[in-house]
């Protein structure tokens, strides 16, 4: 009851400043109610719509557009009970008055009455002297139903799937470039290579592939000198540390290739039969993006010869000597440009 006086004195006091020209006609109002976050448990719209109107002795309540006044109000809670705060304001949206009622309440309920008499007020300012309408007698009881037991279907409650987890793309790094190698063939060889990592998704392992031709090298002895030409195809696994800056790799893996001689004219005879590569490889690499998707590559290697071809000629005594053999040894390197996807 206290509560109520002095929600209802400080309505009073406050609407006396407040605009006090009214129309002969009772004025409608539009309702505005939100109850925000922790304050669920307050007075709903539509219960504050029906306690008001109690007040009031009449229906006040119409649509926004058809309006004399609006009042507009939201409930929320404190660290100790709930504040409300209430606004009304005119058909041309100046305010006419705002009002705030808190309570140390331990439930909102208890501001239920406080509040309808509050906004009652801001409406009409004579609802405090109208008494409050007595409730309707109850309807005659009706005759006990018979029971009737119900029994309920279980009530399957569908959780949201989890969010689904962002699937890491196949990751692609290629281009071509300059090669060159030695032990393989008589001197240095340089050449050109093609070369594509790939890297399945969730793995730090690559796998590489790559393709070498090179500029024909002379071999040459006593009497003789023939041009070799060489080429192979290669592959290996790269465990890989790959960082925004750089990747690098430790690559094991291979070559399978060709070695072709060809005796230059004049020379003595010389075998031109075509020998067979096969050679385990290990090499470090490195990749280096510069503007996306494009970068750079290097890598150097040994290389460790399964298979030694040489290939023979007859010196002009008659004797048989070799011209080239492949080293027991050999080692590669390489650098060129592609692009490093994504």
């Amino acid at each position: 009851m206290k509560a109520r006086v002095a929600a209802f004195a400080l309505a009073a006091t406050a609407l006396s400043t407040a605009t006090t020209a009214r129309a002969e006609e009772p004025r409608t109002s539009s309702l505005s109610w939100l109850r925000m976050p922790g304050a669920e448990g307050c007075v709903t719209t539509q219960a504050l719509a029906r306690a008001v109107e109690e007040r009031l002795g009449r229906s006040a309540f119409v649509s926004a557009a058809q309006a004399d006044l609006s009042v507009e109000g939201s409930v929320a809670p404190r660290p100790r009970g709930y504040r409300a705060q209430i606004t009304v304001r005119d058909a041309k949206g100046e305010t006419l008055g705002t009002r705030e009622i808190e309570r140390d309440a331990a439930t909102c309920a208890e501001l239920t009455d406080s509040i309808a008499l509050v906004v009652a007020l801001m409406i009409d300012p004579d609802a405090a002297t109208k008494p409050k309408p007595a409730p309707a007698a109850p309807p005659p009881a009706p005759p006990p139903a018979p029971i009737v037991i119900v029994r309920e279907k279980p009530v399957i409650v569908e959780r949201p799937a989890p969010p689904e987890k962002k699937r890491e793309p196949w990751r692609f790094d290629g281009g071509a470039g300059l090669t060159a190698a030695t032990g393989l063939a008589p001197t240095v060889a340089p050449g050109i290579m093609a070369t594509a990592l790939i890297y399945p998704p969730g793995l730090p392992v690559g796998f590489h592939g790559f393709a070498s031709l090179f500029l024909p090298t002379e071999a040459r002895g006593v009497g003789a000198t023939a041009t070799v030409d060489m080429g192979y195809l290669g592959g290996s696994l790269c465990p890989t540390l790959r960082g925004k800056r750089a990747s690098v790799m430790a690559c094991v893996g291979g070559h399978l290739g060709l070695l072709r001689p060809r005796a230059q004219v004049g020379s003595s005879p010389i075998s031109e039969s075509v020998l067979p590569l096969w050679n385990l490889l290990g090499e470090l690499r490195l990749s280096v993006p510069l503007v996306h998707p494009i970068g750079v590559f290097l890598g150097v290697g040994g290389v460790l010869p399964l298979l030694r071809p040489s290939f023979e000629y007859r010196r002009p005594d008659a004797t048989v000597s070799e011209l080239h053999r492949v080293s027991v040894v050999a080692a590669t390197a390489d650098a060129g440009i592609g692009i490093i996807l994504p």
